[in-house]
């Protein structure tokens, strides 16, 4: 099988084991296992298998964002999605922490992540973002952007030392379709309130 049927075939396992019967989750299910990947859209399936992961984690309780990482031959290295709030609650567990925790745990040997990509469904915070920089991670592409939350188009405000860090590395908009980058927005939007609350009631 090619790369693109292998993303496919996962990201289809995936989607069939999601349950919710929350209708937007019922919803983003049917039209995620009907989106055909579009020409001239090189990111389409991986923007397509984060979208995947972000409503597994909205299944699971979770805020809606999911991550992958890819090796340079293309092939999937690792993936993950936010686990915050469940099973319970870890401040640390965004999409991107998760997916580099489980490579670097599963591959202590490997001494640089130059060659890899990073895949995530919404552009990283500022704390994923200075992990994704002390990983080295070669290439880091966001399918939506979060004006509100996001930090890597403000990656000039970040201190010199980070900056300096961040040099080699490419920060910016996957190559995938428009369609799939509204997805991972509203795919977030399902549970985000909600769980908002939760973090302003942890403060008081």
């Amino acid at each position: 099988m090619s790369l693109t049927d292998d993303i496919r075939s996962l990201g289809t396992g995936i989607l069939e084991k999601i349950g919710s019967q929350n209708e937007n989750v019922i919803n983003w299910k049917s039209w995620l296992q009907k989106y055909n990947f579009l020409p001239g859209h090189p990111d389409d399936p991986y923007a397509w298998l984060t979208d995947i992961l972000a409503l597994k984690s909205v299944d699971s309780g979770n805020y809606g964002v999911g991550s992958i990482l890819v090796g340079a031959d293309g092939k999937l290295a690792a993936m993950g999605h936010n686990l915050v709030y469940s099973p319970y609650f870890r401040s640390d567990l965004h999409a991107e922490m998760v997916t580099v925790n489980s490579f670097e745990e599963e591959n202590p040997q490997i001494t640089t992540l130059k060659a890899y990509t990073l895949y995530t469904s919404m552009e990283s915070c500022p704390m994923c973002l200075t992990r994704l920089i002390s990983a080295g991670i070669n290439r880091v592409f966001y399918v939506s952007p979060d004006p509100i939350g996001g930090m890597v188009n403000a990656i000039s405000l970040l201190p010199p030392l980070w900056k300096e860090l961040s040099g080699p590395q490419l920060f910016t908009k996957a190559r995938c379709s428009t369609e799939l980058s509204n997805a991972a927005t509203e795919i977030m939007l399902i549970n985000a309130n909600e769980l908002l609350e939760i973090l302003r009631k942890r403060r008081m």
